[in-house]
């Protein structure tokens, strides 16, 4: 099959799939290309599905404010996002992430995020299930929360589609011409400008045209813990700083808990990290000591890839050696929540050639070579 499109973008994450959202929606023909047999089979699928405005650098901060009200609109436009806004709570027990909390609400506050500072009788209060003793404080913000990542993902295919973008899956592509040839599994096509939105697959899809990212899949392992006299009643996304370990309730009962293991290397590997149950053993009783004591099924156990770059910021723009060839890849775990914001800035880099909404001076793929990193501490 050949073809003929303003904009190919490939990848049909949530990234993908909201880059053809705006694109298709400015009035340009777009045709996204993805490699599965579906659209959001990849890391979308298995993320977590959180979204908030607590990152300690301005440009996570801004992509997560217009984000966040671009998924409020969109769950009442489209629906079906599943969206909860239960907020993040952000627990501090050691000075030095007290210090780091309060930097980082400080920043948030003053770039328009209203972020609390929570003292230890208010979070107790809110969240009962947390062990108080040694906690200093907290931050929280009510408009954080999460999602449904397949509600997002059927969102953004049905707002793409309804503006004429085309979504091919089965459609991996192995090569790129000069000229934008787009050779893919189902055939030829020929592209004005093209999009990398592959996600941990960003590198090998930038070396088809002689470019490079910094992008490595890391794996994140996640646990479903059941606890039947939890159902209906939710919790914000709590965080025990200190350790690193994230819970929340889910609608239908039971826990979601996440660690991120920092020194995981990079590797294509999306079996549970045999060490994960081991490290939540010895983490949760610092601060989620009734957790547990649930029983965790192995089982009920997933682990997905996220795809980082050194200074955990997303890289957004045009290739240094590529006119007309973007990058809009290496968003690590925050995909879900800053997919509306890329969306909108790759947009208007193809039909403005500068972003208005969005400062992506810190985003630029060149800083890597350049030296000039911001890094985000708040990873999670």
């Amino acid at each position: 099959m050949a073809g003929r499109t303003d904009v190919a973008v490939i990848g049909a994450g949530v990234i993908g799939l909201s880059c053809a959202r705006e694109l298709a929606g400015a009035g340009l023909d777009v045709t996204v290309l993805e490699a599965s047999p579906a659209v959001g089979q990849g890391s979308s699928a298995l993320a977590n599905g959180g979204i908030r405005a607590q990152f300690t650098t301005e440009i996570n901060i801004a992509f997560s404010r217009f984000s966040i009200g671009e998924l409020e609109t969109l769950e009442r436009t489209v629906g079906g996002l599943g969206l909860h806004q239960t907020g993040y709570l952000m627990l501090a027990g050691a000075e030095a992430s007290q210090r780091g909390l309060r930097d980082a609400a400080e920043l948030q506050r003053r770039l328009g995020v209203e972020t609390q500072w929570l003292e230890p009788d208010e979070i107790a209060s809110m969240v009962p299930f947390v062990r108080i003793e040694g906690i200093r404080g907290g931050t929280f913000h009510a408009r954080d929360g999460f999602l449904d990542p397949a509600g997002l993902v059927a969102a953004l295919v049905a707002d793409a589609r309804s503006d004429g973008a085309s979504i091919l899956p089965r459609a991996g592509v192995s090569a790129i011409r000069s000229g934008f040839v787009v050779h893919h599994a189902q055939g030829e096509l020929r592209a004005d400008v093209v999009v990398n939105a592959a996600g941990t697959a960003a590198r090998a899809v930038a070396r088809l045209v002689g470019g490079d990212v910094p992008v490595e899949p890391v794996r994140r392992n996640l646990a479903h813990v059941m606890d039947p006299e939890g159902a209906g009643r939710l919790t914000p996304m709590t965080v025990d700083v200190d350790t690193g370990v994230l819970v929340r309730r889910e609608p239908a009962g039971g826990w979601v808990i996440a660690y991120a293991d920092p020194d995981d290397p990079p590797g294509w590997d999306t079996s549970v990290d045999p060490a994960f149950l081991p490290a939540l053993a010895a983490r949760l009783p610092n601060r989620f000591p009734s957790i547990l004591d649930l029983p965790i099924d192995p089982s009920h156990c997933w682990a997905g890839l996220y795809p980082e770059t050194p200074d955990h910021h997303a890289i957004i723009g045009v290739d240094p050696g590529v006119p007309g060839f973007f990058h809009c890849v290496g968003f690590g775990g925050h995909g879900l929540m800053h997919a509306p914001a890329a969306g909108r800035a790759i947009t208007e880099l193809v039909t403005r050639g500068r972003s208005e909404t969005f400062d992506l001076h810190p985003l630029r793929p060149s800083r890597f070579v350049e030296g000039d990193l911001v890094i985000e501490s708040a990873v999670l």
